[in-house]
């Protein structure tokens, strides 16, 4: 039996989200199984995680009145975490390789997977057609690009500086339709876009990068 942990907080509303996130918090503070020297170069990303659940707390709170500015603030949070999250689960299961029943302590939700009838799953693949167009409205912008097969959200990352360098990138939004992925509060100017999509075993390739100038 193999353990693997569920991916299924992308499907989650607000409210299990903010649950789960507690109980993951609570169960990674001063865990033993995965205490600092674990992380390594990677605690940065676990104190990140636990920054972004406080924000993620307090927007919730805050969007409760109904409001649609605070919704939106709510939801940004929420696609910033579950990039995280992608990254900190393989960290997870890797460290759990000699010791499976660590896995349990982490507030993740666990599966148990038998190694013999594992099913060939096909890898992520970008869109090709990715396009993003300018509405003509202040700092807004409409994201477009064919889903693909395994393909649960879909994320977008924004260069205003060089695309050719990295350290230029940075997560702007996740998004559950890939066919109208709508952007707010962009800089004026000329922007470099990116987008791929997320699975069950985390985000694929990049597609190709696009251009628009910003109203």
């Amino acid at each position: 039996m193999q353990r693997r942990i569920k991916r299924n907080y992308r499907q989650m509303n607000p409210a299990k989200f903010l649950a789960f996130l507690l109980t993951v918090r609570r169960s990674l503070t001063n865990n033993r199984n995965y205490p600092d020297t674990f992380w390594g170069t990677n605690l940065a990303l676990l104190q990140l995680f636990f920054e972004k659940t406080d924000a993620y707390e307090v927007a919730f709170r805050a969007a409760s009145n109904g409001d649609r500015v605070l919704i939106h603030d709510r939801d940004k949070i929420m696609g910033e975490i579950v990039v995280i999250l992608d990254q900190i689960v393989p960290l997870l299961e890797g460290g759990s390789v000699l010791n499976p029943d660590a896995l349990s302590t982490t507030g993740f939700p666990v599966t148990h997977e038998r190694r013999a009838h594992n099913r060939t799953k096909s890898p992520l693949t970008s869109s090709n057609d990715f396009n993003v167009e300018n509405l003509g409205e202040l700092g807004k912008a409409l994201g477009s690009a064919s889903t693909v097969p395994g393909a649960y959200n879909h994320e977008i990352h924004i260069n205003r500086g060089d695309p050719s360098r990295e350290a230029d990138w940075f997560h702007h939004s996740m998004f559950p339709d890939a066919s109208r992925m709508l952007m707010e509060n962009l800089q004026a100017g000329n922007t470099f876009f990116r987008m791929r999509h997320h699975g069950a075993d985390g985000p694929g390739p990049w597609s190709p990068v696009t251009s628009v100038t910003i109203s």
